[in-house]
């Protein structure tokens, strides 16, 4: 069940990161947001035109709380896969 575990755990993890970054031709898990709460782009992109005024504008998008929670249920199952291994080596 370990080795199952930091496998789902590992790609739960990766796959949080890609879609913070919008790695998954989305729009982006973390990005700046117009008035009216519309993505604009990227923070990454935004930021070399308008300068760093739009920092205010810095949203979390519904792609960026689904990283959220794979990349924290992905930690969390690698964590719980190793919080015994100590035994298994003897307590070295």
């Amino acid at each position: 069940m370990r080795p199952a575990l930091w496998v789902f755990g590992g790609l739960s993890l990766g796959s949080g990161i890609l879609l913070a970054i919008g790695d998954f031709q989305g729009q982006g898990g973390f990005g700046i947001a117009d008035a009216d709460g519309a993505f604009v782009g990227h923070a990454a992109d935004v930021f070399h035109t308008t300068g760093y005024d739009t920092t205010a504008d810095l949203m979390i998008f519904s792609q960026g709380w689904l990283a959220l929670v794979l990349a924290v249920a992905g930690v969390a199952m690698m964590v719980y896969a190793n919080a015994g291994a100590w035994k298994e080596t003897g307590g070295y």
